[in-house]
């Protein structure tokens, strides 16, 4: 059996904590060799929790000699865009890396790491899990060698969040490219308050033809993700994470990732799992990455047309023109 591969986890935080580290522990390909985490309590917990780990501060005091790839799971948020300088040093270093998203905040800072990523020769991918996650494979599947005529899609919650169709509404604009190509032309309005994105409503035509729409709200009532696809007489309707409804030929169905077992559990069901075993898999060079640095940053590069699309208010002229209430 090969040895596991070595993994450093840079930012050991609530995505570590709840996704990436259960996932290490359970994978006995794989070993974590070292966690890196501002935090001297965080870094006290979980020396106890993993001994033979190494307890470092930062990206920058990992020896690349003592790992094989990295984890890189900082936050990103106003005041903190910590993906960056860990991913510019494990750059550097040549340690492959899979970078939580966004690339940055900021594309200019995407770009940068990109470049440093191809000059270095070292692979850089970003995690883009809903590609992986069940109900979208499922509705990819369904449309597989057909043509997609219509896309429309829906990421809304409660909640102002910085840059937030670069920072959360990312993974929706990524999925719509995987199903639909590049877009050719966009419209519509992005309302902000300053960084904090509210809301838009945007229309697109993709360069295969297919006409898309994406909506977003933070006002909303509840947490929604959806995504509805239509051509060639065939539908699928995801309901993120817990199943799709396909249509094709006046047949209905209605799947569900978990319908063989009790609980598909929520590392699964986003697709963090599938995703990780796929980085994984390129290390060991059985697989190809199938997200690259630059598709990641076109879909960051889309983001930022959304975003483009803007009218900036300060929240004061947002309630006296009565935008929230």
């Amino acid at each position: 059996m090969p040895e596991p591969i070595r993994v450093a986890v840079i930012g050991c935080g609530g995505i570590a904590r709840e996704i990436y580290l259960p996932l290490l522990d359970a994978d006995d390909g794989a070993r974590l060799c070292a966690c890196a985490d501002a935090a001297e309590d965080v870094r006290r917990r979980l020396q106890d929790r993993y001994p033979n780990a190494s307890m470092l501060r930062g990206a920058g005091e990992l020896d690349p000699d003592s790992c094989d790839c990295a984890l890189v799971l900082t936050p990103v948020r106003e005041g903190m865009d910590a993906h960056c300088e860990p991913v510019l040093a494990l750059m550097r270093m040549g340690v492959p890396t899979l970078c939580e998203k966004p690339l940055s905040a900021h594309l200019d800072r995407a770009e940068a790491m990109v470049a440093e990523a191809e000059q270095s020769g070292t692979l850089l991918m970003m995690s883009v899990n809903r590609r992986f996650a069940p109900v979208y494979r499922r509705a990819w599947e369904h449309f597989e060698g057909r043509e997609i005529a219509l896309c429309a899609a829906e990421k809304s919650g409660a909640g102002g969040i910085y840059r937030e169709i670069v920072t959360n509404s990312i993974h929706l604009l990524d999925a719509m490219r995987w199903l639909c190509g590049e877009v050719a032309e966009l419209s519509g309005t992005c309302v902000s308050e300053g960084e904090t994105d509210l809301r838009a409503s945007v229309s697109m035509r993709f360069e295969s033809g297919a006409l898309g729409s994406f909506v977003t709200s933070r006002d909303a009532g509840r947490w929604i993700e959806s995504l509805e696809l239509h051509g060639e007489g065939r539908t699928a309707i995801v309901n993120a994470p817990h199943e799709v409804e396909l249509i094709a030929d006046g047949r209905r169905e209605v799947w569900v990732p978990d319908q063989d077992r009790w609980q598909m559990p929520e590392p699964q069901r986003w697709g963090f799992a599938a995703q990780l075993q796929h980085f994984l898999a390129c290390l060991r060079g059985d697989e190809q990455p199938h997200v690259t640095a630059q598709d990641a940053l076109e879909s960051q590069r889309l983001a930022e047309r959304v975003r483009a699309l803007g009218q900036r208010r300060t929240a004061a002229e947002t309630r006296q023109t009565g935008w929230r209430r």
